[in-house]
């Protein structure tokens, strides 16, 4: 009895996860798959690093793209004009250490170049906030601000997206699909399992265990 119950649970974890890939239901009318023309400042930061960002430059375009939808969902509204563009420009940054700045531990350097670059076209506390969001999108735990909390969650869903055991957060299965269709993962975990290799050729396995750096309680 113990046994069919434990794999009873563990088929049901099993199943959730996988649901999205083999089994999705219908979409939710208020979820949007947001574009390149959706995200006219996130495209602008992202082409200022795209002799960078290499080959990789659609998985992680797609990637925030995703990452973008899944927040305003979680929001469970459009984020407004200000917030819309401190996600943004948020977004373009979060991971682009791993390639502008060959770091493994790339959080503060993704941060501290975001800061330099967009210091003239935001107030403190839009740096601030954007800061915030690269440095808290790989926490465990939740966040008091609710667009720092929703993107979290969002890249949390992509980032396990990509290795198909997604943590949904209550995202539908369908909308995770639709998302998926529309912008492909385009390879993004795969450029993420190479990245090591890039930044220290000498010795990846030093470089991935440096990566552990960037989750926090």
């Amino acid at each position: 009895m113990m046994f069919m119950t434990l794999f009873t649970a563990l088929a049901a974890v099993f199943m959730y996860y996988l649901q999205p890939l083999f089994f999705p239901g219908e979409p939710t009318s208020d979820f949007k798959v947001l574009q390149p023309d959706d995200a006219p400042v996130l495209m602008e930061y992202l082409k200022k690093y795209e002799k960078d960002l290499g080959e990789d430059f659609l998985a992680y375009r797609n990637h925030c793209l995703r990452v973008m939808s899944f927040t305003s969902y979680f929001l469970g509204k459009e984020p407004e004009s200000g917030a819309k563009k401190v996600l943004q420009a948020a977004l373009a940054y979060h991971d682009l250490g791993l390639w502008s700045d060959l770091k493994a531990s790339y959080l503060g350097p993704s941060a501290e170049r975001a800061r330099r670059d967009l210091s003239d076209s935001y107030t403190e506390a839009e740096l601030k906030q954007i800061e915030d969001i690269i440095m808290n999108h790989h926490k465990y735990t939740a966040s008091p601000d609710p667009l720092v909390d929703a993107m979290r969650k969002a890249d949390w869903l992509d980032f396990t997206n990509n290795l198909r055991f997604p943590m949904r957060s209550g995202m539908p299965s369908g909308n995770l699909a639709k998302a998926n269709q529309e912008v492909p993962l385009a390879g993004f975990f795969t450029a993420l399992a190479k990245r090591p290799f890039a930044i220290r050729p000498d010795n990846p396995l030093k470089a991935s265990l440096e990566v552990m750096e960037i989750f926090r309680w």
